[in-house]
């Protein structure tokens, strides 16, 4: 094919679009459809070829056609990885190297959109902050597909007399059966849908098929194919402005910039009044030519920056960045990319290049080796001892009692505590549970002032993020569910007490605590959890899917006849107040828990079930184990400390609820923090594994606590026959 400055022209369309919404460019909330520019970019100018080869020769060579791809694209992506896997060895906090590792493996195999695709659907993985090589899952649905094109062109047109037509005809099937299965999943499995070839293959389809019917298209008169291609260029300038606020993508709505893109294909670079008086512009060629380089350099950068820097990056700091994209994209150009695209001696050597190719590959496998072999010094020279328990006081309502934790250690079981507790004053009738006036534990008192980080610290840094109890082994912490997984029995199976946790991650996180308690106590126990799904009636959106939660409505429903039919006799309810509501894209507002809990709990009341809301834990700043591991003498910057607004206003609703229905409402913050100090580590646990869940190893040691609060409730509403 001839060079075609329109298409140079897109390219850099494309990639200024990604980059200014990476950087955060306001108003270009959208231009990640960037990506969607260059698949159908991609299947037409590779169609074009291919079909091109055929009708020409009669053939379709594939060892040329590889060897060509393999010198196109391979030599600068291994280049990137490599680089990205050095500068994240020295500045990127040290408990995000064992996943990029993984990664680099990933993406040197053109598989690493399945890796992505797949830790989406897991819980655990979309909790974890953006790989610096995320973006590589575009470049590995490309290989993926040019894998199986060539082959398939090949295949369909054998014997063919129209070779455009039998291309056509199959374009039409890949297109509908891709598209129709984009749809599909993007409710149901977004990332997969986001992430997969199956449904992406129909965007570079699209452009596969305008490529065999462009010739049909040429004898649209000029003057409307220039009108169709400038009004495309508009259409993918007011995507890039507007589709921050799509739910769903890509679905059938990618269908606007894919269409838009190929409007601007068919105005070609003939006429001087078409779009490619703009694209045509030397700068616009001089970054479309650099495109490629541009769009793998900028997003590592931008990632391990913000990293190095432990802060969302300034204004000056983001063009700092941008200047160092394209100088590395330049010199990637200039001494890599056209280099070993236009060697002479591998355009002749067939052999050579597949050599080539094999050792970039091994190349970028040796890259995720060595990073994952690497154990970077997280060590502070401390030795810290086993938190201990010292008496912490409990109010509960309708009582001047009280009962009390006694000192134990870490490993103190929990009858143990609980009978030490009982030596207290002989309560009166409690009708719920109420934290007013609670104090503390001393041990979080006592860890207020500790900066450093243990060496013995438990779960460790660098594993911190799996710290986590079995349901989230096991398939009983859901995502994307509709029903409710009815298997999830834990605690004593045959008890004559049914307690159930009900809610999202937020609620899971207590899960240890409440099947110790549960086996101890001899309750059955029901763990009904799904990530980002709520107890109250609201459908939540999620910013890594850019798509609502659909799932949680029928879940909900079906949680609520589950809690009947298994007669559970007490319900605690969690989940996180930072939960998106779909309606605003912001943290559930105070009315909307205003109008529904007291509902809620009523109704589960006429249900023979009383219900216990286990208030939100204290919420981090940050990602704790990433802050400590920057902060190992200074910890206590990345301590939560007073409530927001917002959170308070929740709590005050929720507090103001329970109270006027005697519904029992736990309060985690009074134990956990102190004058509006939530420590992050306490003796030697890490309180966090993440940026806002309680490590396993933590609420391990925090059973007692709870035991001590939720024993005598229970047991008083058996007793005095409520239940």
């Amino acid at each position: 094919m001839k060079h075609r400055r329109d298409i140079e022209g897109l390219r850099a369309v494309a990639v200024i679009a990604v980059l200014l919404f990476h950087f955060g460019v306001p108003g270009t909330e959208g231009g990640f459809i960037g990506v969607d520019v260059f698949f159908v970019i991609s299947g037409f100018l590779i169609t074009s070829l291919l079909v091109a080869e055929r009708t020409d020769s009669g053939r379709i060579s594939l060892l040329d056609f590889y060897t060509r791809r393999i010198r196109r694209l391979l030599p600068i992506s291994a280049t990137v990885l490599t680089a990205t896997a050095l500068a994240a060895a020295m500045w990127l906090e040290p408990t995000r190297l064992a996943d990029l590792a993984r990664d680099i493996r990933a993406a040197a195999t053109f598989t690493v959109n399945m890796v992505f695709a797949g830790r989406g659907t897991d819980y655990l993985g979309a909790e974890l902050p953006p790989s610096p090589i995320q973006h590589y899952w575009s470049l590995a649905v490309e290989e993926q597909f040019y894998m199986v094109w060539p082959a398939l062109i090949a295949a369909v047109t054998i014997g063919a007399r129209n070779v455009r037509a039998r291309v056509a005809a199959t374009m039409v099937v890949v297109v509908v059966l891709s598209l129709s299965m984009s749809v599909l999943l993007t409710g149901s499995h977004p990332s997969w849908s986001f992430f997969g070839l199956h449904t992406r293959a129909w965007e570079l389809g699209v452009g596969s098929l305008l490529a065999v019917v462009s010739r049909g298209v040429r004898r649209v008169p000029e003057e409307r194919r220039v009108l169709i291609s400038w009004s495309g260029l508009a259409v993918i300038a007011i995507c890039t402005m507007t589709f921050g606020n799509v739910t769903g993508f890509p679905g059938w709505i990618a269908l606007v910039p894919v269409l838009a893109t190929c409007a601007v294909l068919l105005g070609g670079d003939e006429s001087s009044r078409g779009p490619v008086r703009l694209l045509g512009h030397p700068f616009m060629q001089w970054v479309g030519q650099r495109s490629y380089s541009l769009y793998l350099w900028h997003w590592p950068a931008l990632i391990i920056a913000e990293a190095h820097v432990g802060d969302e990056l300034t204004v000056v700091q983001r063009l700092a960045v941008l200047s160092i994209t394209v100088g590395l994209a330049d010199l990637g150009y200039r001494f890599v990319e056209n280099p070993v695209r236009r060697s002479s001696s591998l355009i002749v050597n067939s052999r050579a290049s597949l050599v080539v190719g094999a050792g970039l590959v091994v190349m970028g496998l040796g890259t995720g080796a060595v990073l994952a072999a690497y154990e970077p010094d997280v060590s502070t020279g401390v030795i810290a001892s086993a938190p201990t328990f010292a008496p912490v006081t409990t109010a509960s309502a309708s009582s001047t009692s009280s009962s009390t934790v006694a000192a134990s250690t870490s490993d103190t079981t929990i009858s143990d505590t609980t009978a030490v507790s009982t030596t207290t004053t002989a309560p009166e009738p409690v009708d719920y549970i109420s934290m007013q006036g609670t104090a503390p534990i001393q041990a979080i008192v006592d860890s207020v002032a500790n900066q450093v980080v243990p060496d013995n610290l438990e779960p460790p840094l660098l594993s911190a993020q799996y710290d986590t109890s079995v349901v989230y082994e096991n398939g009983c912490h859901q995502y994307y569910d509709s029903e409710v997984k009815a298997d999830c029995v834990f605690g004593d199976p045959n008890g004559a007490i049914t307690i159930a946790l009900w809610g999202d991650s937020h609620a899971a996180q207590w899960f240890e605590a409440l099947n110790a308690i549960g086996i101890e106590q001899g309750w059955r126990f029901l763990s009904i959890t799904q990530g980002s799904c709520p107890f109250l009636d609201v459908i939540t959106y999620s910013f890594n899917d850019q798509a609502n939660n659909n799932f949680c409505a029928p879940w909900r429903s079906s949680v609520r006849e589950y809690l009947k039919s298994e007669g559970v006799d007490v319900v605690l309810m969690s989940q996180y107040y930072s939960l998106k509501d779909s309606v605003d894209r912001a943290a559930i507002k105070p009315d909307v828990w205003a109008s529904q809990l007291g509902p809620l709990l009523d109704g589960l009341r006429a249900d023979g079930i009383e219900p216990v809301v286990l208030g939100d834990t204290p919420d981090p700043p940050d990602d704790v184990p990433k802050c400590v591991s920057n902060r190992r003498t200074s910890v206590q910057s990345c301590a939560p400390g007073r409530s927001t607004d917002a959170d308070r206003a929740v709590e005050e609703v929720i507090r103001a609820t329970t109270v006027e229905r005697e519904v029992s409402f736990v309060e985690p913050r009074r134990w956990l923090c102190s004058n509006d100090v939530c420590p992050v580590i306490v003796g030697n646990l890490l309180v966090y594994r993440d940026g806002h869940h309680l490590s396993n190893r933590f609420m391990k040691w925090l059973t007692p606590v709870v035991a001590d609060v939720l024993v005598p409730f229970v047991q008083r509403h058996v007793q005095s026959g409520t239940m």
